[in-house]
């Protein structure tokens, strides 16, 4: 997917001999550090090159095609193909209360992409056996999805070709209504992870001028002015571009974060500690 990406970003990218951009003029996240603790190889039994998720039983990796399911040591337990009608490419993936959430578009076909083909659809997957239980087609509201996280309120999709991150609310009668979007700066371009905890989003940025995890406050309404990240953490590219990540259960501080071929787990300054810490 990469290769699409950077066609799409080819209209943006700075001209040979252009000055260097002016540095934003909005105010700058804290910038914190993300050491790396540990990374986990998959030595080509499973893969995690769009996203990951946590359970309480198994770790989960999204890749275009497939989903694999892991144990708790990222040993492989499964790859499935996850096949929906108009669409070939899953995202970056959540996982909450039983169930896998996911964002599946209509990538290229033969190394070339047709924007008439565009789709974006979010399904809920059960996590036990990987299959589908229910699917939405948010496609008129947004165009190129990505990142999906599910906060047990409001769904979160991260959309490249608005820069937003989009919210939907879970009716009664199980519709997805959306709410609002929460705009953030260009800089930081496309999310290509989102994880909510409490009243404050978590995104992971790449392509952009700013590349990193970044924390925001998420505010009461969301409108149409740009929220801006209050932290940032400098997680690096150690085998490709940045892709979706999760918190560490038992670890509010740490991430795993995925890197197709492999995992990477980072300490995040800043962050609690313990549970016990992040509940004062």
């Amino acid at each position: 997917m990469e290769s699409l990406l950077l066609a799409m970003l080819g209209a943006l990218a700075m001209p040979v001999g252009a000055a260097a951009p002016k540095k934003p003029a909005w105010p700058q996240p804290k910038k914190l550090t993300a050491t790396l603790v540990g990374t986990h190889a998959f030595g080509g039994k499973g893969a995690a090159s769009q996203g990951l998720a946590i359970g309480e039983e198994f770790f989960y990796g999204s890749n275009a095609p497939t989903i694999c399911r892991f144990d708790k040591q990222w040993k492989l337990l499964e790859t499935k193909r996850i096949r929906l009608e108009g669409v070939n490419h899953i995202g970056a993936v959540d996982y909450h209360d039983g169930f896998l959430w996911a964002g599946f578009l209509h990538g290229p076909e033969g190394g070339k992409h047709d924007p008439k083909l565009n789709r974006s659809l979010i399904a809920k997957i059960r996590a036990k056996d990987l299959s589908v239980v229910q699917t939405w087609d948010i496609t008129r509201d947004v165009k190129w999805i990505d990142p999906v996280c599910f906060d047990g309120t409001h769904l979160w999709v991260g959309d490249l070709s608005d820069l937003g991150i989009h919210r939907y609310k879970l009716t009664d009668d199980r519709r997805l209504v959306r709410d609002g979007i929460l705009r953030y700066p260009r800089e930081l371009h496309f999310s290509q992870g989102v994880r909510v905890v409490g009243n404050r989003l978590y995104s992971i940025h790449t392509f952009g001028s700013m590349e990193g995890l970044f924390e925001f406050v998420i505010p009461e309404k969301l409108t149409d002015k740009p929220v801006y990240p209050i932290r940032s953490w400098n997680v690096r590219r150690t085998g490709m571009h940045l892709e979706g990540f999760a918190f560490v259960p038992g670890h509010p501080n740490q991430i795993w974060e995925a890197q197709g071929n492999h995992v990477d787990r980072y300490e995040l300054e800043g962050l609690p500690t313990t549970p016990a810490e992040k509940a004062k």
